[in-house]
Formats: structure tokens, C-alpha cells, sequence
């Protein structure tokens, strides 16, 4: 069986605090081959780092979340030199969020870019966050530049339009638990659209848990249910949808063990 791939998790969040190993084991029953944890600021980013030196299914991701953005200037230095960790597959999880604004548009804007030019300099990938900010967003992206590594927009929402303005940049878009919402069409319209080659398997736990777990802790395991739905929609089988979405994550990350 081909191993599955969660490419956006959070398992060093206090959710996880009391049963770590239990998760991570039910992640290896389950079939992950690799479970990949972003950074949100400095202290999360050591984290993951710590994750995967402890675990050998973990890799890390090292990034200033746009709602921490007030702190980047400040921790800029720090965070270049742990993404050197041989650890490190990713920058992220960076991006825009305007629905919360949580920290000033302006220094969300200005964290994206400075971690995008970090990305490029270290030829890694992006984890890019995005919520209601879908003008901005594009527009740093196409002045900035990406990595010649590329990257993913996890936790993908929006329409058509959008996933093919993402598409057109190279970058891959990550689906999770929603894709099984009830209200969720039109990102089932998009899943459906999407190339395979460019699609990859997240469950952003400890959040967006899939139907039928809702009112649950989200964790890697349940990536099975995005897995099934996603091929239910495609009209092919788990393993077809497993082995190609697995594909894009090891090409991605640069992860061989996964092909």
C-alpha cells in the first residue's frame, strides 16, 4: 500500500500533549509515511525542529504565521538559521489573513515578503496560509517571487479563479477536512478541476476535522476519510489517489523514501 502523506500538521500543539505517541502511532497504522508540522512563529518552529530529531516520520517546517507577523522583524535572524536544519523541508506556514487581523495588514505583508526572499535564498518550498486577503496575496506572490522549489496553498478555499491564479504560479494547493463539509461545493467543484499532479492530502490537525469525526480532535490518521473522498470525486480508487497526491509530496519536500 502506498504511504499517505499529511503535508499540514500541528502535533506540537498543547492538543496533543497528553497522547502524543498514541497519535503518531495510529498515524503509522494508518499509513502515513510522512507527517509534515509547520512552524507558526519562533518557539513553534524550534518545535517541529525538535519533532523531527525525535521522530523519523516528522519533518518541519520553520515560519512566521501571518497572525504572529508583529514578530518578525525581531526574529528574522533566528528563523533563517534554524530553516538551515537539515530538518527543515519548508517555509511556512506563512501567508495573509485578513479574516481575523490579528496583526497589522501591513507587517502581514511585510513578513510574507521577507519570508518568501528567506525561501528563495534556501531554494526551500512554501506553506502558504491564505484568508480573505485574495488580491494581496497574489500580488506579493507574483512581485516577490516564489521559490524555484515551488510550494503549496494549504487548506485551500476559494473558487475556480483562484485555484487557476495559484495554479498559473506553479504552487500546488493542499486539501483537507473540508472537502468533506456538506456546504463545501464549491470546493469539491475545485478538487474535481484541479490536476492530480499539482493536489496534496493535509488534515491540519488539530483542526478541521472530515465528516463523519466533526466535534473531534483532528489528528493524522484521519487523513484516510480526505483521502476517500478525494478519489470518490476524482472517480478513481484510494490507492491510485494515495500514490499520486504521495508523489507530489516527495517530489515537493524532496522526500525519496515516500516514492
Amino acid at each position: 500500500m502506498t504511504p499517505l502523506a499529511d503535508t499540514h500538521c500541528h502535533l506540537d500543539l498543547p492538543a496533543f500533549a497528553a497522547d502524543l505517541p498514541q497519535v503518531v502511532e495510529r498515524a503509522r497504522q494508518a499509513g502515513l509515511g510522512v507527517l509534515l508540522n509547520p512552524g507558526a512563529d519562533l518557539d513553534s518552529s524550534r518545535r517541529a525542529v525538535a519533532l523531527s530529531r525525535a521522530d523519523e516520520l516528522f519533518r518541519a517546517g520553520v515560519g512566521m504565521h501571518p497572525h504572529e507577523a508583529a514578530a518578525w522583524r525581531h526574529t528574522a535572524g533566528e528563523l533563517a538559521e534554524l530553516a538551515r536544519a537539515p530538518e527543515v523541508v519548508a517555509i511556512g506556514e506563512i501567508g495573509l489573513d485578513y479574516h481575523y487581523d490579528l496583526a497589522p495588514r501591513e507587517l502581514q505583508r511585510e513578513a510574507l515578503a521577507g519570508q518568501l526572499s528567506l525561501a528563495r535564498r534556501l531554494n526551500l518550498p512554501v506553506l502558504l496560509h491564505h484568508r480573505d486577503a485574495a488580491a494581496d496575496f497574489l500580488a506579493i506572490l507574483r512581485r516577490e517571487g516564489l521559490p524555484a522549489a515551488g510550494g503549496v496553498v494549504h487548506a485551500f478555499t476559494g473558487d475556480l479563479a483562484f485555484a487557476g491564479a495559484l495554479l498559473d504560479l506553479g504552487l500546488h494547493l493542499g486539501l483537507g477536512g473540508m472537502l468533506t463539509f456538506p456546504r463545501a461545493q464549491e470546493l469539491r467543484e475545485v478538487a474535481r478541476w484541479t490536476p492530480l499532479d499539482r493536489t496534496l492530502l493535509e488534515t491540519d490537525a488539530p483542526y478541521l476535522t472530515p465528516v463523519p469525526l466533526r466535534g473531534r480532535r483532528n489528528e493524522p490518521a484521519f487523513i484516510t476519510f480526505v483521502r476517500d473522498r478525494l478519489a470518490t470525486l476524482r472517480g478513481i480508487s484510494p490507492e491510485e489517489t494515495a500514490s499520486r497526491t504521495t508523489s507530489n509530496a516527495a517530489r515537493l519536500f524532496r522526500l525519496p523514501h515516500l516514492l
